[in-house]
Order: structure tokens, then sequence, then C-alpha cells
């Protein structure tokens, strides 16, 4: 199978908790993986980073929310960028 042509997808998978059930709490990082690059957003993604900061930069910086599973006090997240 040729590369040639191909784009390549960057994907942040991000691990996200509250510190109360409360709905509205802030939510902060517990653990991102990143599969190819998180540029510029790479230093948002740190364990206590604030969740919503992360989303922010990503969203800006053309990826898309695929997935968002909110579990009351913890959730995942997944956002796909595709390189042109």
């Amino acid at each position: 199978m040729s590369c040639s042509g191909s784009r390549s997808v960057d994907v942040v998978t991000i691990l996200w908790e509250r510190a109360t059930l409360i709905p509205l709490a802030q939510r902060t990082i517990v653990q991102a993986t990143v599969i190819g690059s998180a540029v510029p957003c790479a230093n948002n993604l740190d364990p206590g980073d604030s969740y919503r900061a992360a989303v922010r930069c990503l969203l800006g910086n053309r990826f898309v929310q695929v997935l968002n599973l909110d579990f009351g006090r913890t959730g995942v997240a997944v956002f796909i960028r595709r390189s042109i």
C-alpha cells in the first residue's frame, strides 16, 4: 500500500475528572494520549491541566470532537484532525 497522497490523522484522547458531582464543576485532565501530533496544544494536555482550556485549544486548531462520554465524575473525549 502506497502512502503517496494519503492524509495523516492526529488523534487526541482525554480522560478527565471532576472534583465533585456538581455538573458544572471544573474538569481536569487525568491522562491524555496523542497519536500523531497535538501541536500547538501539547502543553495543555498534562495531568492536572484544565480540560476546558485543552478543548478550546484543540477546537481552535482544526480538531473535531468525535466522542464525549460523561459518567458524572469522570469522562472520556476523543478529538481528530486531518492534515491537508
